[in-house]
């Protein structure tokens, strides 16, 4: 019914029917289903209604959606907490939950995570981050803190790598 992306939504049914078809496809949160609601409708009154119904039968649920958000940002494994409270953000998560979420990352699972990150980014043996120069810390410090990850974060994966390159050094 709604193939026209052109076609105006004017009826009370039609708001209700489209953001229908909108969470079908997968979770919105409110203020970005409300944005795509706009564009087809002018009627804020209608909009209203619709978000309202949605919410009353737990179709457009905001905690819900930022653990949505959350769980397909864990899935990429080498990203920090500050890349996470950013994709909160862009993702137009309630302001509400967003401390809620950043507590769900462990102190330990980030830790996890940087350690993912250098395995990354040592695979590739790259001497750009070559962990026994000053030039190539400073470049692996840059790609830590690229990725999300705070100062103790990139303590923690610098110390992971000069202990990996003493390894590597020692072996020889």
């Amino acid at each position: 019914m709604f193939r026209n992306a052109s076609k105006s939504l004017t009826t009370s049914d039609e708001v209700y029917e489209y953001a229908l078809s909108l969470l079908d496809r997968r979770e919105h949160g409110e203020k970005e289903l409300v944005q795509k609601l706009k564009r087809r409708c002018s009627s804020s009154e209608m909009i209203r209604e619709t978000v309202a119904k949605l919410k009353e039968y737990d179709l457009l649920n905001e905690e819900r959606y930022a653990r949505r958000v959350f769980e397909s940002w864990r899935a990429r494994k080498v990203y920090g907490r500050l890349h996470l409270q950013a994709e909160l953000i862009k993702k137009q998560v309630s302001e509400a939950y967003i401390p809620v979420i950043l507590d769900m990352l462990s102190e330990e699972e980030e830790s996890w995570r940087v350690q993912a990150a250098y395995r990354q980014i040592a695979a590739r043996r790259d001497k750009k981050y070559d962990c026994t120069t000053e030039k190539g810390m400073a470049a692996l410090a840059r790609y830590f803190s690229a990725r999300g990850f705070g100062p103790s974060m990139i303590r923690l994966g610098l110390a992971l790598a000069k202990e990996e390159a003493g390894t590597v050094w020692q072996e020889k």
